[in-house]
């Protein structure tokens, strides 16, 4: 369907979805099929969203996504200038329709055709029981490689110390969408950290009840735009701190920051990195 913006924005899903899923991409060719047939291949008995947000695009992310989009009626495609990856994100959350929403980046897959099968084993849609959160484990490094990757778990403690700087993974974080609504979704002005300072904002102004999943839900390739690096890793950590201190005492933010980077230095592992494309055959 054209809209008079001029953007593509086609929802093609024929039933209220149970589980949105976003990805925005730009010029993501060599790895977005991954992520598509990750969703488009799960085994669920209930409706499953995938929303489809490209930038600009010069490579061929946006074929890719038309070839599927053909073939599965569960994708949503909105092809549109936005103003960076969070930007792009909350165009994908206006969008989402879904009880829960699930950010995939283009580079991420899902580790499993039983995946979101697994995370909505027990829930109805609409229950008033539904937990606000549903967050699980995620593997990040190199396919097929060995040496050096992440196990990104969710932290026990997540469910009794709130605000004191631990979080889940976005790639591995179901949310119900009105609480996404209710904060805005991502903070667009931030570059690198909004999707921590998300889920801080939802732990300072809700206290979400949670449902922990103790599998990995997604795979993300090396390199993202936070992880590219040292130098990276320093923006993003100097990003979140800045944030943190304009909303808590500077000893607070402080301590939050460095709890953050605990977690993240305990993630690392050594060896084989774990999870293959179960899907490759149906792409």
């Amino acid at each position: 369907m054209q809209v008079a913006s001029g953007q593509l924005f086609d929802r093609q899903t024929p039933s209220a979805p149970f589980i949105s899923v976003v990805t925005v991409a730009l010029n993501a060719a060599a790895t977005i099929e991954d992520t598509i047939a990750s969703v488009c291949l799960q085994q669920t008995n209930f409706a499953v969203e995938h929303v489809c947000v490209d930038g600009g695009s010069v490579d061929t992310t946006r074929a890719i996504i038309d070839r599927w989009a053909a073939r599965s009626s569960q994708i949503t495609r909105i092809y549109e200038p936005d103003n960076g990856i969070f930007d792009a994100m909350n165009k994908g959350l206006r969008a989402a329709a879904g009880e829960y929403v699930l950010f995939l980046n283009a580079d991420d897959f899902l580790v499993a055709p039983n995946t979101l099968a697994m995370v909505a084993a027990g829930l109805s849609p609409g229950a008033a029981d539904n937990p606000d959160l549903i967050v699980g484990n995620v593997a990040m490094g190199k396919l097929g490689s060995r040496g050096v990757w992440r196990h990104r778990r969710v932290p026990k403690l997540l469910a009794w110390l709130r605000g004191c700087g631990l979080y889940p993974l976005h790639q591995g974080q179901f949310t119900k969408r009105h609480l996404l609504d209710s904060i805005g979704g991502f903070n667009s002005a931030l570059r690198i950290a909004s999707d921590v300072v998300q889920y801080y904002d939802l732990e300072k102004q809700f206290r979400p009840s949670m449902r922990f999943i103790d599998s990995d839900i997604a795979f993300m390739r090396d390199g993202g735009a936070a992880n590219a690096g040292s130098g990276a890793r320093y923006r993003a950590t100097m990003e979140l701190y800045e944030h943190l201190s304009s909303t808590y005492s500077y000893p607070r933010a402080a301590g939050m920051v460095i709890i953050k980077t605990l977690q993240s230095l305990i993630e690392v592992r050594l060896g084989n990195c774990p999870h293959s494309r179960w899907f490759a055959s149906g792409i």
